[in-house]
């Protein structure tokens, strides 16, 4: 996306003292309301009580209450509580930023480096970085797999999906991703080490209530579907439908 550009750039002085905001306009030929950003804001430290948030795969948006102002900020994927109060510094105002996996689009949000639970006073955020709202986290390391008793491995689903289509079938893997929450569902990529003839591992998309943490091994029964087309960009050659983690 053209705006990544120009939201790291802004995010990485997010703690950097700001004067009076300027609003900067970046182009979007294909957007119906372009977005708009403000220089960082100066390192004022906040207290906000969270009243309700919104994960998605890579950052968590909260709706935060400081005094009597309501208001949206996003930060890094972070578990969080509803009714717990926070602390941030600084930040950087969005304004009619676009969320595509909710499908929604806030009128004003902070782009904020992180919350705390303890106080902060100047020189003392969370070193978390800058947001890139649309780069990666760390590289997830793919736990080596053993054969899993009446499993299949997912070079053997891959390299012949149409056989696979409606049957229910048990698979292992590694957590590499998670998108919550969308479309009522949790949508859980896993990869067992095993790749295509590019070298391309086989990444398996689970749509499923089960909530896992990037990272972990598991085990999931599902139902395989092939050619799936959920619309918004949700289009999957293979994906297993309804998962039960079995653990």
């Amino acid at each position: 996306m053209k705006n990544s550009i120009y939201i790291v750039v802004c995010c990485t002085f997010v703690l950097a003292c700001g004067s009076k905001p300027k609003v900067i306009a970046p182009t979007s030929p294909t957007a119906d309301v372009a977005p708009t950003m403000e220089e960082p804001t100066t390192e004022q430290s906040h207290e906000v009580v969270v009243e309700d948030f919104l994960h998605a795969s890579r950052y968590t948006y909260l709706q935060v209450k400081e005094n009597d102002e309501s208001f949206w900020i996003a930060i890094p994927y972070t578990d969080v509580e509803k009714g717990e109060k926070y602390y941030y510094q600084g930040g950087v105002r969005m304004h009619n930023f676009e969320s595509k996996e909710h499908n929604r689009v806030f009128e004003t949000l902070f782009l904020v480096g992180g919350v705390s639970k303890i106080p902060m006073t100047e020189g003392t955020a969370p070193e978390k970085g800058y947001i890139d709202m649309h780069g990666g986290k760390e590289a997830i390391t793919v736990l080596p797999t053993t054969p899993l008793e009446g499993g299949t491995k997912l070079s053997e689903l891959f390299t012949d999906s149409d056989s696979f289509a409606g049957k229910t079938i048990k698979v292992q893997g590694t957590c590499v991703k998670v998108n919550r929450n969308i479309m009522g569902k949790n949508w859980i990529h896993i990869q067992d080490g095993t790749t295509d003839d590019d070298n391309n591992n086989h990444d398996l998309t689970i749509s499923t209530q089960e909530d896992v943490s990037a990272g972990k091994m598991v085990v999931f029964e599902g139902t395989i579907a092939t050619n799936r087309d959920f619309g918004s960009g949700y289009r999957y050659d293979v994906i297993m439908e309804e998962g039960r983690m079995i653990y």
